[in-house]
């Protein structure tokens, strides 16, 4: 009998652990709503308002101007998933970016500008930067558990995720940012909301 208990106890461990994990990384983020009363600038200082979003697929990327590592190489392979969804005839019309600076202080309009020109990302193309006061970017950040920290030196300690959503702004999932970020996969993905 202590035998089968002990079998018992393990696959009742083994399955709570099975939906820990489960929550952790699908359920939790599931059903996640952004902020609609949040209006941010844009690089040209139009405004831009969440409660206003067009049903669009969209990736959403927290990034600063000054970042050495992640948010750079981020951003050239979401240049490069453009450029796919541009041949498909879908980009801008069906899918958008969205990329908001964690660093509103020091990313000014024309420092964002900066950063789009050295990746050739123009105004108005589908593919839109903002800023806002460091309070509304916590707000927007929140529901994505993005953190993110000025350590007291010119880095931003952050999380390195980009998020993906659907038509209804609900998070589908979540892509590692940097080396780990897979354009093929975040392309895959995309496609199928898409068609």
């Amino acid at each position: 009998m202590p035998k089968k208990y002990n079998v018992i106890f393990a696959t009742v461990i083994a399955v709570g652990i099975a939906l820990g994990i489960l929550y952790l990384e699908f359920w939790r983020d599931a059903g996640i709503e952004l902020p609609e009363d949040i209006t941010m600038e844009t690089v040209s200082g139009e405004s831009y308002s969440f409660r206003e979003m067009e049903p669009k697929v969209k990736l959403v990327e927290f990034f600063y101007a000054k970042c050495p590592d992640v948010c750079p190489l981020t951003t050239q392979r979401m240049m490069h998933l453009k450029k796919m969804f541009e041949e498909d005839g879908v980009f801008k019309d069906k899918i958008e970016y969205i990329s908001v600076t964690i660093d509103p202080e020091n990313d000014t309009r024309e420092e964002i500008q900066e950063y789009m020109d050295r990746y050739g990302i123009k105004e108005n193309d589908g593919w839109v930067f903002l800023r806002g006061s460091l309070e509304d970017t916590e707000r927007l950040a929140e529901p994505f558990r993005f953190q993110f920290k000025d350590v007291g030196t010119d880095f931003i300690t952050h999380t390195s995720f980009a998020y993906l959503l659907n038509e209804d702004n609900q998070l589908i999932e979540k892509f590692p940012m940097g080396e780990a970020f897979d354009k093929e996969r975040v392309y895959d993905r995309v496609t199928d909301l898409v068609d």
